[in-house]
Formats: C-alpha cells, structure tokens, sequence
C-alpha cells in the first residue's frame, strides 16, 4: 500500500504554497465542529439525506422517467464497459464506443446535479462541509515559512472565500484529501483511449501526430479553436472557420468587400457610402484673374 503523503504544493501568483496533512488533533476539533453543525441543522428542521428523493420528487426534479432514463444510462455504461473488455471488434468502432461511455456518463452526472446541489443542504451536507473549512483553514500555510494562509482560523477563510488562493487551494485540498484527482483515469473508457493513444495527458483528443482534434477529427487549438497547420512547429498554423477557411484569432473574417449589384449588373453604393465631391482646383490663370486689382 503507498504511503501517505503529507503535503501537496501548488502555486499562485509566484508564490508557494503548502496544504498539510491534518494531525489527529486537528480532526478531533474537525470532528467536534461537524457534530456541532450537524446537531444546529438538524435542530433548524433541515433535510437528512435520506430524505433527499422524496424531496427532490415533490419538487418535480426527479420522477419515474428520470429514473428510468438514469437507470437504462447505467444499463448501457455497463455493457460498453463489458464490449471493450472483451475486444474483438474494429479499433474505431471501440473508440466510438469509449466516447459514448464517457457522453453517458457526463449524462448521468448532470442528472444528479440537482441532488447534489441539494444534498449540500442537508444535515449531513452542512456537517461535512464545516469539517472540511476547519481542516482547510489550518492546513494552509506559506511554503517558505510555514506560516498559516489564515492565522485567525475559519472564521477568517469563510470571509475571504472568493480569494483566489482560497478556491484553488480548497481545490487541492479536497483532492489531496480524498485521492480523487485521477478517478477519470481509473474509468474503463479513459484507460482504453489512453492505452490507445486517442487522448493526451489531459484526456483529450488528439491525432496519430498528437495534435488536438475535436470529436469530428478537425484540428483545434489549446482553446477549442478550430485551425489548420502549416508546419510542425508549435505556432505554425491558422485560424480557420469549421469549413477550414482563414478568419482571425477572433474568428472574424479577412476579406476584401466588393459592392453589391443591381440587376443591371451595376455596382450599388449607398448615400451613407457616397464621397462628397471635391472643390476644383483653380489653375493659376483663373485665380489671378479673380484678384482684385493692385490700387493704384
């Protein structure tokens, strides 16, 4: 079995950081605290998680057809799981297959994001989540000087929740915590397009070369945008529309407008578009002929 670590670093604004492994004094005081909100909500009339689809169904969020429709997603998950395991079919068609595991998937997921949001609410949802801030809010420190991030503890966190250190380092830290950070690699349809060579690192999609593709194959760059290379080198390419014509970084086109005609053929221009007519220019002749003359 491997070894624990004890602390995970990250970085934010050229500074370091460190989340610590919390000590078993420091879970005992978590675990103080999430009774104590576990009691507080129950006390308030809050949900129990048990509850939850009972709740969610008189909502009108969850109903037999929602079930149903969750259920056969699993069903079929199951089965494709079962397909690539066993093989014996065209490469392609298993990739088409590991694509829609994970499109089924990210159904299911979506399904249950209203009992997930609720589920925050509950008894337990509450509880868990004050034991985590308490956790998070003493494992957080400076990596050069091991200096807490919130010298006033929890309090002090809650208040500053939308610091940007704050979100990323939660995000770390549930994940250095529960050991989640690479769930998606452990699924049967990303191990497949991994072992394959059909994703990156990143899981995602990419070409015999290892460039980026989208689902249809046509080349993207790191931002989703669709492109068309010229080179091998890493910014030898365009900015094309999904038909693989130039446009701009902002997808605009670049072209050379060119008047509309009439039905005579002739070009129309617009009042708005007409250039004013310009003074004639006298020639020397004439304007000496309009000065007035010298007086005598």
């Amino acid at each position: 079995m491997a070894e624990e670590k004890k602390e995970r670093s990250f970085e934010h604004g050229g500074t370091k950081y460190l989340l610590l492994r919390p000590s078993v004094k420091q879970q005992q005081q978590a675990n103080k605290i999430r009774s104590q909100t576990f009691n507080e909500a129950l006390a308030n009339g809050d949900l129990l998680r048990d509850q939850l689809d009972a709740a969610l169904r008189k909502k009108g969020e969850w109903n037999n057809d929602r079930e149903q429709e969750y259920q056969t997603l699993r069903e079929e998950i199951i089965e494709y799981e079962r397909t690539l395991l066993k093989g014996g079919i065209k490469l392609t068609q298993a990739k088409d297959i590991a694509l829609d595991m994970a499109d089924k998937r990210e159904r299911m997921v979506e399904m249950l994001s209203s009992r997930t949001e609720l589920d925050n609410n509950t008894c337990e949802g509450q509880a868990d989540a004050a034991r985590f801030n308490a956790l998070f809010a003493e494992c957080l420190v400076y990596e050069e000087t091991r200096d807490k991030y919130f010298p006033g503890g929890v309090d002090e966190y809650l208040a500053a929740s939308n610091d940007p250190v704050s979100v990323i380092g939660a995000t770390e830290f549930y994940y250095f915590l529960s050991g989640s950070e690479n769930l998606d690699d452990s699924l049967p349809e990303t191990k497949f397009l991994k072992k394959f060579k059909f994703v990156d690192g990143k899981n995602r999609l990419i070409d015999d070369g290892g460039k980026l593709v989208n689902r249809d194959g046509k080349h993207i760059s790191e931002d989703g945008k669709f492109i068309k290379w010229t080179g091998d080198g890493e910014g030898d390419f365009v900015y094309v529309d999904s038909k693989g014509r130039p446009v701009t970084e902002e997808g605009e086109y670049d072209l050379e407008e060119s008047p509309f005609l009439d039905d005579d053929g002739k070009p129309i221009v617009l009042e708005s578009e007409k250039q004013p007519d310009k003074p004639k220019r006298k020639t020397r002749k004439k304007a000496a002929e309009e000065e007035p003359a010298a007086a005598e």
